[in-house]
Formats: structure tokens, C-alpha cells, sequence
């Protein structure tokens, strides 16, 4: 009887922390999938296909495997990993996705491309998705045709770079910098 109180109570504060948190419920679909009602997390393997609305911010993750956290509003993917929005892909290895810093880290053979005419590979990079920002660290190689916009005073210089920042929207190339200090990101256990 004890159990059956504490799966009830479980249930009721995922499902109020949900009517709170989200502005919809993500869609969730894989091969398997199940819910872990402990630790609030769809666990996901095989073909996994996850479309989040975050107060207008609507992106598909695909992977090979993921968990995704509804009270914490976290999405954690691995393996063959793709993040599409509108006219921009990611692939990687593995990423890290937060709602409420509105946040995607990403990590592996990081690739972006733009319709927009940018192909940016990297070894890691952060995604603000309110400010439509991307930092590229690491061993990063910059493709931009030539209708690709500048900041002011940066001009393309080769090829390669230590760190690059993009706004997606504008489709401008905001930072070119050959030497850069880059943070190193980390992402978390699934289990913090």
C-alpha cells in the first residue's frame, strides 16, 4: 500500500511539473522506450525521435539512444546524434540539451550546416537558441560561400580556427579566432 502512495504522489508532481514548465509536452518516440516514474526520465533506445517546443523555440533530436527528464527539462542524447531546426542541422556524438537556460551543448565530430550557405565543423560547440548564437571550439574548419555575412572588422582568413561564433538567424560570422581559450564542456550523468 505504502509503494502504491509513493507512485501516485510520484505521478502527481511530474504531471503538475509538467502543466508548469513546458509550454507542450515534448513528442517522444523510439524503438523501446519506457518510463522511469523514480527518477521522472523517458529512457530511450533505437531510432529515437524527440520533437521539444520550448516557448517557440521547436527542435527535432535524433539519436540512438536518450533520456529525457520532464521535471528537470533536460534531454541528453547520444550516438549518431542530430539537432534540426528550422534550416539548421547538427550532428555529433553527444549533447546535452537544457530548456531553461535554453542551451545546447554539443560534442564529437561536431557538424553544422546552414542552408544559409555555412558549413562549420568542430570539436564541441554551444547553442544559445534565444539569442541564436553558436560558439564552434576546438579544431574547428570554417566553409562560408561567398554570400555568407561578416561583423564588422572580421574577415575570413583561412580556413581553420580555435573558435568561431555564428548567428544563425542573421547568418552572419560574428568571431574568427585563430588562438582561443575554449571552455571545456562537460556533460553531465544523466543521473545529477
Amino acid at each position: 500500500m505504502k509503494v502504491i502512495k509513493i507512485f501516485c504522489l510520484a505521478l502527481l508532481m511530474i504531471f503538475i511539473a509538467q502543466g508548469k514548465t513546458f509550454a507542450e509536452m515534448p513528442e517522444i518516440s523510439a524503438g523501446e522506450t519506457y518510463f522511469d516514474v523514480f527518477k521522472g526520465v523517458y529512457v530511450l533506445k533505437d531510432n529515437v525521435h524527440v520533437v521539444a517546443n520550448n516557448h517557440g523555440f521547436k527542435a527535432t533530436i535524433t539519436a540512438n539512444e536518450a533520456i529525457v527528464s520532464v521535471v528537470k527539462q533536460k534531454c541528453w542524447a547520444e550516438g549518431d546524434v542530430k539537432l534540426t531546426q528550422d534550416d539548421i542541422t547538427f550532428s555529433c556524438e553527444r549533447a546535452y540539451l537544457q530548456w531553461q537556460t535554453k542551451t545546447a551543448e554539443v560534442t564529437g565530430n561536431v557538424n553544422f550546416v546552414s542552408k544559409k550557405n555555412v558549413e562549420i565543423n568542430s570539436d564541441t560547440a554551444i547553442f544559445n537558441w534565444q539569442e541564436k548564437i553558436v560558439d564552434f571550439y576546438g579544431k574547428v574548419t570554417l566553409k562560408a560561400e561567398k554570400k555568407a555575412k561578416f561583423a564588422d572588422g572580421v574577415e575570413l582568413d583561412g580556413k581553420e580556427y580555435q573558435h568561431v561564433k555564428y548567428n544563425v538567424v542573421e547568418n552572419r560570422i560574428l568571431e574568427l579566432d585563430k588562438t582561443f581559450d575554449a571552455p571545456e564542456i562537460v556533460i553531465p550523468d544523466s543521473t545529477e
